[in-house]
Formats: structure tokens, sequence, C-alpha cells
């Protein structure tokens, strides 16, 4: 349901780092063999936090609006089932205009989630308060439970979502009909096609699908009138989408003590799964649980998410008062609706991961440099919140040894002091005011001094720092040959601003045995020519004494000193 784009993905670990129950695997590319984070299916909670967390825009939830948009052009029976949070999750001036706009793209039958929620309501009340029950209605939280906490299922309400309760609602009223359900929520996509609650939504489309329809159809949504929805008014159900909204729906009073409570929040609706999990105690009564903070209306794939959840949550209530103080509520005239079709059973999905021997942890952590306790530093750089989850992770084929930051800083400030340790030319790194601040053996050399006795110093006491003062003032690299008269050395220098650290690199390579060899060259090679001039005079004179004799002889002796002294001439440096 949420794929990744290996060519954006920059390996920052950020999705991991966020995801609670680390649903990511760090893979390493076939092609450029950079790592990159893809979402493990069967681990994942669908709630797509990473999604909006990814700095690179490299994740994205999978899209159905090309097949809804087949089944309108196709002229099929498409009907609405809209989610109670459009009130804020789209960008509309009156929230009438919704059912107008999903007419206008072809809808045959538009209706709100919320009558859904309204069923699902009066089946928890069906069922009573005397035993503890968790609400149903975030997919989310399913998941949770089948995928991570199984012992957990037996407090799970058996209770369809709003959604299914809906959909079959739907199928049952307009019969052969396809359902839409267009929501904030990306974990809707997921539970529809779970198996036993399939039957009863055939596409879903997030807020922000609908929203690039619209763009596309270039509707003009400003003056686009207001209308009704199809079918019946839900009442309280509209309050479903904000946290205690169903509890209130239900109909539990103000002054519920803590068997009807509300938590908002994925690591909350965690904590509170651990402790059921635990074997914690938990009185009779309703806990409505909601994966993200406020609920519904702060959906992953919402619209104006900027708007802060007191505004939002505020919006959500005047429109369900609005409306209700001039329709009221006849969901409950819906009577022939099968109970059955409000049921649903839950599956136990764990899936059990392979678990590492305590000598195969040692083996992996050290494969990161960490050999002692001490050298694990539990930073969470990587995304998991010890080195040890990771080496767990490692094992089960879901991490790389090589995603431990701190390890791999050290590795390659270790290999970049290894290069400098053995590069047979002196390097020197100065900071702006020409104080040595690192440097190698082979400057050691040059200098004769020991790197102990260099760092620390200003250059100037070995060396002259025209050459480097004039990198500074004009910000520009220099490759020359210089002679130091200091050192007694001829140097070709090659030195270069670095701004963002302000500091000035020098290579410095002695070339003085190169440049003496040179020197005996072009004497030897001097006296060469001189030599074979002074043999070309004397030989043009016997020339000229018995030209008739050897004058073809002369002519050919000419030519091959000529390029002898052509051949020396040439300079091989």
């Amino acid at each position: 349901m949420i794929v990744t784009n290996e060519a954006r993905c920059r390996d920052c670990y950020r999705c991991l780092r966020g995801c609670p129950v680390k649903a990511i695997r760090i893979s390493t590319s076939e092609e450029t063999g950079a790592l990159y984070a893809r979402v493990i299916d069967e681990l994942c909670l669908k709630d797509a936090r990473c999604v909006l967390t990814c700095p690179q825009k490299a994740k994205r939830v999978t899209s159905s609006l090309a097949e809804v948009r087949h089944s309108i052009k196709n002229g099929d029976f498409l009907v609405a089932s809209v989610a109670p949070s459009f009130v804020v999750g789209f960008p509309l001036g009156d929230p009438g205009q919704m059912p107008a706009l999903l007419r206008r793209l072809g809808f045959k039958k538009v209706q709100e989630t919320s009558v859904g929620a309204a069923l699902v309501a009066r089946q928890h009340c069906r069922m009573g308060f005397e035993r503890a029950f968790i609400s149903s209605a975030c997919p989310v939280v399913v998941n949770l439970v089948e995928r991570h906490y199984p012992e957990v299922l037996p407090y799970l309400a058996p209770v369809v979502s709003p959604m299914i309760a809906h959909g079959r609602y739907l199928k049952e009223s307009y019969p052969g009909c396809q359902t839409v359900f267009i929501g904030p929520c990306a974990a809707k996509k997921d539970e529809a096609l779970v198996n036993g609650v399939d039957d009863a939504i055939d596409y879903v489309l997030g807020f922000d699908e609908l929203w690039e329809w619209v763009l596309e159809e270039n509707i003009d949504t400003v003056g686009l009138a207001a209308d009704e929805f199809d079918g019946p008014r839900p009442g309280l159900a509209r309050l479903f989408p904000i946290d205690g909204g169903m509890l209130k729906t239900v109909g539990v009073p103000k002054q519920a003590d803590e068997r009807f409570v509300t938590l908002s929040g994925l690591q909350n609706c965690i904590d509170f799964i651990k402790h059921l999990a635990l074997g914690g105690n938990v009185l009779p009564g309703l806990v409505e649980l909601l994966a993200c903070p406020g609920g519904c209306i702060n959906g992953p794939l919402m619209l104006g998410r900027d708007e802060g959840l007191f505004n939002r949550r505020r919006k959500v209530i005047e429109y369900q008062r609005s409306r209700c103080s001039s329709e009221g509520d006849d969901t409950a005239t819906i009577t022939d609706i099968d109970v059955k079709l409000l049921q649903r059973n839950y599956v136990n999905r764990k899936v059990v991961l392979p678990v590492p021997s305590e000598a195969e942890i040692k083996e992996i952590l050290e494969r990161s440099g960490k050999f002692e306790p001490e050298d694990e530093l539990n930073c969470g750089a990587c995304g998991f919140d010890t080195c040890r989850d990771k080496a767990v992770a490692v094992y089960q084929g879901n991490a790389q040894p090589e995603m431990c930051i701190p390890y791999m800083r050290k590795r390659a400030e270790s290999m970049s002091n290894r290069v400098l340790g053995v590069m047979p030319n002196a390097v020197v790194i100065l900071d702006d005011e020409l104080i040595i601040r690192e440097t190698n053996p082979a400057a050691g050399s040059l200098f004769n001094r020991s790197i102990r006795e260099l760092v620390g110093q200003k250059l100037d006491q070995f060396l002259d720092i025209s050459s480097f003062r004039e990198v500074i003032e004009t910000g520009k690299m220099i490759n020359r040959t210089r002679n130091y008269d200091q050192i007694g050395k001829i140097v070709r220098e090659i030195i270069f601003p670095m701004e963002k650290e302000k500091s000035i690199v020098g290579i410095l390579v002695d070339i003085t045995a190169e440049k003496r060899r040179h020197e005996q060259y072009e004497l030897v090679k001097g006296q060469t020519i001189s030599r074979a001039q002074e043999v070309i005079t004397k030989q043009m004179t016997v020339a000229q004494e018995i030209a008739g004799l050897l004058g073809e002889t002369t002519a050919e002796t000419k030519v091959l000193l000529t390029k002898l002294i052509e051949l020396m001439q040439e300079d091989p440096f």
C-alpha cells in the first residue's frame, strides 16, 4: 500500500525513527549500492506517517483514482461514502458543496459515512458494557492488535468500522452499486481489502486524491452551489472523527468514570495495549482508541493540515450542531439492516521473526565496532532505540550494519587519517590565522620537524607564507613552483581555501631532486649542442675544400647533426 521511490530515498532513517513498530526494511540497491528504505507490508500498521515524515517525498500511498474515474466514465452506478472529517479535511467554503461536487464528478448517490457510525454506535449499545471492549473503528489500532499484540484480540469489540457498516448498508440500499469511501485515512485502503469485510467498499480515495481529481476537471468550487446529502441524517454520529466523538454518539454521559476512556495518538494506544498484553487490569466499559492525535481530523490524507487541531475540532462540532438543529437524526429509522452485517471477527496476523542468540548478537555488534557494552551508544540515529535492537533487525534481514552513523563516521575519519598518513606529499591544514591545525608525516619530513612540533604553530615559523596569504585574500586556488630558502627546497605548491570550514589546505610536493636532475640534463644538453655545432662548422669548412668529392656525404652529415640538435633541444619535462 505504501511504496518507495528508491531514487529519492537518501537513507536518512527518518521513517524508521518515526515508525513505532519498525515496519521498515533498509536494503541495498542492486543498481547503485546505496541504502534505501521500504515498508514491510506484513508488519505495517498502514498509518502512513512515514509518508508524511519523509523529507525527500520518497514514499507515497497507492492510488485508486484511475480506477474510480474509469468506472465513472464507463457509466457504472457509483455511490460515495464521505467521511465526516470532510468538514475540515477538504478545501470548501461550505460543507454543503461536497455532495454537489461529487455529483458533478459523476456519483449517482452521495451519503455521509456517519450513517454507518450511527449503526456502529447502536451495535455497541446492544452489546452492553458489562465487560471491557476496545472500539474497533480505527483500522490502525486493529492492525496494531492483530499484527503485534494478538493476545489482546479478545478485547477488540466484534463490531465493524463505520466505513464497513455504511458500505454494507449502501450495498443493500442500491443493489449492484459500487461504493467509494472518501476520507483522510490511508489505512482504510487496506481495511477495504481485509478478508471478511472486503464485501463492503469497492474503492477508497483520500481527500488529497479527490482534490487532485477536482483540479484536473477544472471545477470552480468557489461558485459551486450547496446541496444536500442523500440518505438518513446521522445526527451525533458526525462527531465520530474527533476524539471522544464515539462515546458521545453511544450516549456516555459527561460524568462517566474511567470505564469510558478515549485515547488518541499512536504511542498512547500502544502504551494502553501493552498494559493489557502484560495482564494489566481494565474496568468493564468502552475504550475508544484513535491512532491519529486528535482523531480522524488529523488523518494523513487530509488537506489543510496547517490548521490547528483545536480549530478543526471546533468546526466539526459546529457543523454537527448546525445540522442537528435544522434536520435532527433519523438513523433510528434504519431497522431492516441485519445485525450480522455489523459484526466481525479478528485474526492473529502476527509474523514470528527469528530471534538471534547472544553470540550472534555479539558478532553483529562487533561488525559495527561495538566490542564492549560501553561501545553501545544507543543514540537512536539509525532509527532503532538500542544498538541491540538494530543487531536483531540485521539478523532478521531488516537492517544493515553500516546504518550505525557514529561507527561510519569514525570509520570515515579513520580512513581519511590513514590516507593522509601515507600520502608521500606534505599536507598542512591551516585556520584563517595560518596556524597549523592538522598535518601529516610527509610535512614533518619536509620541515624536518615532528608532527607534534608543527601542530598549533604558525606556519611563518617554518615557511614563507605569502602564497597562503594570497589564497586568503583572493579566495582562489594557486598551483605553482616556488623555491623556499627557509627549508632549502624547491616545492610545487597547491593551495586552496575551504570556505565553510574557514581553513586553508596546502599540498607541498618536494621537487628539489627532480629539479636538480633537470638542471643537470640542461647542462649536458647545452654541451652536446655546442659540440655538435662545432662539428658542423668544421665539417662545412672541409666540405668547401673538397666539395667536388664529398658534397653528398657532407649534406647527409649536416642533416643528421641538425636532427641531433633539434632532438636535444626538446624539453622532456
